[in-house]
């Protein structure tokens, strides 16, 4: 091989790694607006930071970046809406050490995922470093957020194959019936669920505001064919980023910012989300 054609091999293999770094280490902020007139008025432009999928990986390029990037959108709270662990790489102490930082910039909420279910010895463990850092286990809870006297609902569910796991042939049944538990009349109501494929169940029990992650983006994000894959939704599936819109639900579904057993990404940025409530 002549050294002309070296020299474009170099260059081609160093514009590739630039992609690659470029779709699957930089993170992008999305900011979504979100507007429904049962929000108080205390809580107009009340701002929550929600980070998904990390998969126990060092987000970005620098967890010092990140952790920056987070703290830039100035948040009231921020929600981890699952898979802070990997069931197929777990490594505790990058998901402790980010939990720890995220918790020093605002009260911070925590559902499980999948991967938390299938590591049931190491979720465990888990919990108690949640509790250590005051971040408030959400699943299968529910919290009032208060602000001069009003007041929104915060409630948490734990992923889905954590029921399926415990009641078996009755396991859908009582997912709902959790859902129910964590639902508060005559306010407005925000769940925290890792997987957006429920959003009919959500929409059907009237959950205001959904986030959710679990889709990674749809993982390869082809133009003409769209978002190829995510987790129990299969091939080009339904709900994988943005905005989703039922009944009077509204789901935001985030890219996430990690990856497990799909090691790469495409036209599909790592992500954190900032919604931005609002009543007018």
């Amino acid at each position: 091989m002549n050294k002309k054609n070296i020299f474009k091999l170099t260059i081609f293999a160093q514009l590739a790694y630039l992609f690659y770094i470029h779709q699957n280490k930089c993170v992008k902020i999305t900011k979504h607006k979100i507007i429904n007139e049962k929000i108080p008025d205390s809580f107009n432009d009340f701002k929550i930071v929600q980070l998904s999928d990390i998969h126990c990986e060092k987000v970005g390029i620098s967890d010092l970046v990140f952790f920056e990037q987070v703290r830039s959108q100035n948040p009231d709270i921020i929600v981890i809406t699952g898979d802070i662990l990997d069931s197929y790489r777990n490594n505790s102490d990058i998901a402790y050490n980010i939990l720890a930082n995220i918790s020093n910039i605002a009260p911070t909420y925590f559902v499980s995922g999948n991967h938390e279910i299938r590591l049931p010895y190491e979720y465990s463990v888990l919990r108690k470093q949640l509790n250590k850092l005051n971040i408030v286990d959400l699943s299968n809870n529910k919290v009032l957020l208060e602000k001069y006297g009003e007041s929104i609902s915060l409630g948490g569910i734990e992923d889905f194959k954590y029921f399926y796991n415990k009641y078996k042939e009755n396991h859908y049944t009582m997912y709902r019936k959790q859902l129910l538990k964590v639902y508060n009349e005559n306010l407005y109501n925000i769940l925290l669920a890792h997987r957006p494929e429920k959003f009919h169940l959500y929409s059907d029990l009237k959950f205001d505001l959904i986030l959710s992650g679990h889709a990674h983006g749809g993982q390869w994000n082809v133009p003409l064919l769209g978002r190829i894959y995510a987790p129990n939704q299969g091939y080009f599936p339904k709900y994988t980023n943005g905005l989703y819109f039922e009944n009077i639900s509204t789901m935001v579904v985030s890219q996430g910012l990690g990856n497990s057993s799909f090691p790469t990404r495409l036209n599909n940025r790592l992500e954190i989300i900032t919604v931005i409530l609002g009543n007018k």
